[in-house]
């Protein structure tokens, strides 16, 4: 007598059908991929036929590149940072990565635009590269908006007119589209910035001779993190096309 179908569900599928649900050939195709030990999962070459994969669960790569099926939906994994969690997916000298706040079967989404290790907020993540790219890339015209907390205030009209105009730092010039004192607050910032380089708003505020104490992500694209409820560490996971235009 066969198993039930919900049973060889939980199993998961032969690692040949699932090559082929991918696009890389027919099952006779992806049988020789396997044989040859081009396929991983979860970091360990397979050269079975008899491997089974648990969409969903189990992380499966070809070449390096994390593969999904062709009917996978593309998604957006929105996640509330903490300070304190690095933007990668494994770092011998840092074990809490944001991929530690998430389940295992989110472990292959791509991070769409990083903050650095002491930043929190708004980090969105997603299982479709070519979204990532245009989240991350400033020619997509994704603003980034930051709430910043500073040691001391470096006078609001100087700073707009040097972040506008640009600094030059690095061999870099950093630029923002906007900087704004909150109101009631002597330093306290809202800064939106139209690319994203390493660790840029803290270099600016640097040369300008003061020291960012706490920086926030409020805002990617129209996504605002006010309006999603989640407190650190939480996440959502919708449909890209519901939410990213």
């Amino acid at each position: 007598m066969s198993a039930p179908d919900e049973f060889k569900e939980k199993e998961g599928i032969r690692i040949n059908r699932f090559l082929a649900d991918c696009g890389l050939g027919s099952r006779r195709k992806t049988e020789e991929l396997v044989l040859s030990g081009g396929i991983t999962i979860n970091g360990k070459i397979v050269t079975s036929l008899a491997t089974r994969v648990r969409p969903g669960v189990d992380r499966v790569t070809y070449k390096g590149e994390t593969i999904l099926p062709l009917s996978e939906s593309p998604k957006l994994l929105i996640l509330n940072k903490p300070a304190g969690y690095l933007c990668s997916h494994r770092d011998r000298f840092h074990e809490k990565t944001v991929f530690s706040l998430l389940p295992e079967s989110y472990r292959h989404y791509k991070i769409a635009g990083r903050l650095d290790l002491n930043s929190r907020g708004l980090l969105l993540l997603t299982n479709d590269g070519d979204l990532a790219q245009k989240i991350s890339h400033p020619s997509q015209g994704s603003e980034k908006e930051y709430l910043v907390w500073l040691r001391d205030d470096p006078g609001e009209k100087n700073i707009r007119l040097e972040f506008q105009k640009g600094i030059l730092d690095a061999g870099e010039i950093l630029r923002a589209k906007m900087v704004k004192l909150l109101p009631g607050s002597s330093c306290v910032y809202r800064v939106v910035l139209g690319e994203g380089k390493k660790r840029q708003i803290r270099r600016m505020f640097q040369t300008s001779g003061t020291r960012v104490l706490d920086l926030q992500r409020i805002r990617v694209g129209s996504i605002e993190l006010e309006k999603l409820n989640l407190k650190e560490g939480e996440f959502l996971l919708r449909d890209a096309d519901e939410v990213w235009e």
